[in-house]
């Protein structure tokens, strides 16, 4: 083994740890992989037992000279810190300080979202699944590495339950009007199992997902999207509807803070309930088959708007009218229950 491979060995190592012990998603792994290989390049560090302060800094400027945001480089340098730390507990010596290390300024962060209206105006641009696919993280708040990764078990009812950031257990909710959306969807592409398939099998890419949505938005003037956004509309739409910090946490799925989790605690089983105050007050109990769903609500429906309909038609009619057209009424369901013994 060379001195110049010792890096890419030790690399290795980490991330297997930050999938299979840690159980990251592959988009951090992605982003962590993408970071060290730069880093390793621009640095010229051949083992991380060999990194130093003014090693570390060198690489800073060269990014800084790259013009790469302060945001960007505080990101990369929280997954090299990560590394050491990694490195350290496993026994190795290394001549960096971390202390020394100073977080750069960021300045302040513009967060792009969009409101319902906008959505509206989006959704026109949209064919069906690019429809469904910024409907569901607009309701439901999901990161595109979650919408990716959906598949009809995750639904039940209007309830998603999944695996979210951080290989940790999510639920949320999508507002009645995407639920029968997406049944229509599933049925008329027969899905059985991947919500997104692919055109050569499999499931469609984040970047097939996210190059679809662009599409819609940008078709509708809007030339900042990027899918986040639709996370960041999702926390702003119920903000704006009065929802509290801890409430936004929990409907988010944010759990990194101790002191957050100690709270969140105390809303444990109110997700359904805070769903439907900020989003869909339509949001029925989960655990009635689709099909069986849609028939009840279907037959409610019905039967609410022919008892109105009878209403206003008995509104019109004078008491003389009204005993008449009861008895005609009572008379024809007479007849209706004859015929149907008869035919038995």
């Amino acid at each position: 083994m060379t001195k110049t491979l010792e890096i890419y060995y030790q690399m290795e190592d980490y991330l297997h740890y930050c999938r299979f012990t840690r159980g990251m998603s592959d988009m951090t792994i992605k982003s962590k992989h993408h970071t060290y290989l730069h880093f390793i390049i621009d640095s010229e560090c051949e083992d991380m037992r060999q990194l130093t302060n003014q090693g570390y800094d060198s690489w800073v400027e060269k990014q800084v000279k790259a013009k790469v945001s302060n945001r960007t480089i505080n990101t990369r340098t929280a997954h090299i810190k990560a590394w050491v730390r990694y490195c350290r507990e496993m026994g190795m010596k290394i001549p960096i300080k971390l202390p020394l290390i100073k977080k750069r300024h960021e300045g302040k962060v513009t967060r792009v979202h969009y409101t319902k209206e906008e959505i509206d105006r989006v959704l026109a641009h949209a064919d069906e699944m690019t429809g469904l696919l910024i409907r569901i993280c607009f309701d439901a708040g999901l990161r595109i590495s979650e919408l990716t990764n959906l598949r009809l078990d995750n639904f039940k009812g209007q309830k998603i339950h999944f695996v979210g950031k951080g290989n940790k257990d999510r639920e949320s909710y999508v507002t009645l009007d995407t639920y029968e959306r997406l049944i229509d969807y599933v049925s008329k592409n027969s899905i059985t199992d991947a919500l997104w398939p692919g055109r050569f099998g499999g499931t469609c890419s984040t970047d097939t997902l996210r190059i679809k949505m662009r599409e819609a938005f940008t078709e509708a003037g809007f030339d900042d999207f990027y899918p986040h956004a639709l996370r960041h509309s999702f926390a702003t739409d119920i903000q704006n509807k009065g929802a509290e910090l801890l409430e936004m946490q929990m409907m988010l799925g944010h759990s990194n803070a101790q002191t957050t989790e100690r709270y969140l605690h105390g809303l444990d089983g109110r997700q359904q309930a805070l769903f439907s105050k900020y989003k869909d007050s339509s949001l029925k109990t989960p655990g009635i088959t689709p099909s069986a769903r849609l028939k009840a609500e279907t037959r409610e429906k019905r039967e609410k708007e022919t008892k109105q309909s009878f209403e206003r038609c008995m509104d019109d009619f004078s008491p003389e009218q009204q005993k008449i057209f009861m008895e005609l009424i009572a008379r024809i369901s007479e007849l209706g229950a004859k015929q149907r013994t008869a035919n038995m």
